[in-house]
Formats: C-alpha cells, sequence, structure tokens
C-alpha cells in the first residue's frame, strides 16, 4: 500500500474506501504511548484501571490513562486530513490501542457504531512501529465502502452479539460475490491508514507470533451525526451519544469507571471466538478446502 498524495486524498478516498497518510506526529509521542501502556500487555501484565475495556492484546479508551493516547487521536494532520476527505468536523469517540495482531475477521465498523446519515463515521489506524507482513496488519477490501448498509436485518438475522457469527459468515459471501481482493497495510512508523465506515477490514494472521504489532486504532464521527449501535437494537435503534476524549493530566479530569465483570467475561469470550474462527480458516485454506 502506497501513501496518497494529500492533493488527491478525497477522490482516492471514494474510490477505493481508504487512504494512507503520513501523519507526521512527533516520533516522541508514539514512543511515549508504546512505552506508557506497555505494562498493560502481555500474559504477566498489570491490570489497567480506568479504562472501557483492556485484555492482554489490547485496550479500549486508553485516553483516560495515557495521555500520549489523546494526542495521537487528536493530531493535527490526521484531523486535517478527514477534513480534506468529508468536508465536515471530525471528532475521536474511541481509541484501541494493540500490542499484537488481532486476526479478527471481516467486518465493517458500521456494524459496531452506525449513524445518521449513513456513513459520517471513519477509523484511524497508526502505526507505533513499523508493520511488516508477518506482524498481522489490518487488511482492507477496497471499493467495498460501495456496498449498501450492512446491519442485522439486512442478512436476515434479529439484531444481537449473539447473531455476530452468522453475521461473519454473511461478510464471507459477499466479499465472495463481488470478488473483492484484499490488501495488507505495510507501513512504517508514523503512518495511517483511513477507512471508511462501511468498508470491510479485518486483521491479517500473525505469522511470527514473536513479533508486535504496536499501533492504535481510533474512531471517529464527523459532522456530528446521531450515534447508534445496531448490536444493542433489539426494539429500535439503540441511539447512543459518543464519548468525548479529553486530557487526562487536565485537573479535575474524571476517570472512567472501569469496565464490569459481566462486560469483561463477554469481551474476553467474543474475541477467543474471533480467534478460533481465524485459526480454522487458516487451516482449511492450508488444506485447500
Amino acid at each position: 500500500m502506497q501513501l496518497t498524495e494529500q492533493s488527491t486524498i478525497r477522490e482516492y478516498f471514494q474510490e477505493n474506501g481508504y487512504a494512507i497518510i503520513d501523519t507526521g506526529i512527533d516520533e516522541a509521542v508514539l514512543d511515549a504511548a508504546v512505552a506508557g501502556l506497555s505494562p498493560y500487555f502481555g500474559d504477566e501484565r498489570v491490570e489497567p484501571e480506568g479504562v472501557s475495556y483492556a485484555d492482554p492484546g489490547r485496550i479500549q479508551d486508553a485516553w483516560f490513562i495515557e495521555n500520549s493516547v489523546y494526542k495521537i487521536a487528536t493530531s493535527e494532520s490526521v484531523l486535517s486530513s478527514l477534513k480534506e476527505i468529508y468536508g465536515l468536523e471530525a471528532e475521536p469517540f474511541q481509541t484501541l490501542n494493540f500490542y499484537k495482531g488481532t486476526g479478527q475477521p471481516t467486518h465493517s465498523d458500521s456494524i459496531h457504531f452506525n449513524c445518521e446519515p449513513f456513513g459520517n463515521m471513519c477509523g484511524v489506524w497508526v502505526a507505533l512501529e513499523d508493520i511488516g507482513p508477518d506482524q498481522g496488519p489490518l487488511r482492507i477490501y477496497p471499493k467495498s465502502q460501495e456496498l449498501e448498509e450492512m446491519n442485522y436485518p439486512d442478512f436476515g438475522l434479529e439484531p444481537g452479539y449473539d447473531q455476530y457469527p452468522q453475521y461473519l459468515n454473511g461478510i464471507e459471501n459477499l466479499i465472495e460475490k463481488h470478488g473483492y481482493e484484499e490488501r495488507r497495510a505495510i507501513i512504517k512508523k508514523g503512518q495511517a491508514v483511513i477507512w471508511a465506515a462501511n468498508v470491510l477490514h479485518g486483521g491479517s494472521p500473525q505469522n511470527d507470533i514473536s513479533l508486535t504489532r504496536k499501533s492504535q486504532v481510533t474512531h471517529y464521527y464527523v459532522g456530528k451525526p446521531k450515534a447508534w449501535r445496531p448490536s444493542e437494537s433489539t426494539n429500535g435503534r439503540a441511539y447512543f451519544v459518543p464519548e468525548t476524549l479529553g486530557d487526562c493530566t487536565t485537573p479535575g479530569f474524571r476517570a472512567h469507571p472501569g469496565p464490569s465483570i459481566v462486560t469483561r467475561v463477554a469481551g474476553r469470550a467474543r474475541r477467543l471466538r474471533d480467534h478460533a474462527r481465524v485459526v480454522a480458516k487458516g487451516v482449511l485454506n492450508k488444506l485447500g478446502r
């Protein structure tokens, strides 16, 4: 994947559903995010307090406890690129920091957090180190953003995370039907991939488990849309007010209460199930099935 020319970033994004930029974020900020969160990753980790969710490989909303995460999410170069693409102001509402590759199954972000008008949301994946092919890089299916809005009912499913595996099967069928081909984000430290809300993406297999894949994803809403969560919309759309990121070094900053035990267990179970699915798919591919 090549850097997208800033002069053509909007048209390239509209055509392909993604773009790659050089963020120009100070390397000291990137390194601070890695150093500040390193105690919370791995099997011997310390359990972080004051974040939305954490497991050995990822931390959600680490901006509550590490200011460099907030600085990356609010980088002027990223925000200006999003303004160039959408013509609207972007506001970050969630961060995810990773230590290793996730092997996450292919999906679109709009199944997790959608909005009205549709499409006014995006993700940005910033490399906190050079990312090579064996580290489980992000994979994207260009032009898949042209698909219609895809919520549970569009696959004949009832809304809810218990139907998520069936949703993933539906996504795989769409990829095969349309003949989409994946591209893997082999990018340098400080570069970033921006992708559209509806573009299909996931994590590629990590070929060398001894390697890390230190990176940060930030999700943004653009133009202050009305946000809602498809997986929680069992009785009409479950609207919510997106979190506003803040500087945790500010006096009087409100700390996050942390996830409940139910949230931790459910999240961990879902990620283990996703991982098992990716491993099984890899085995079948090797067998030529």
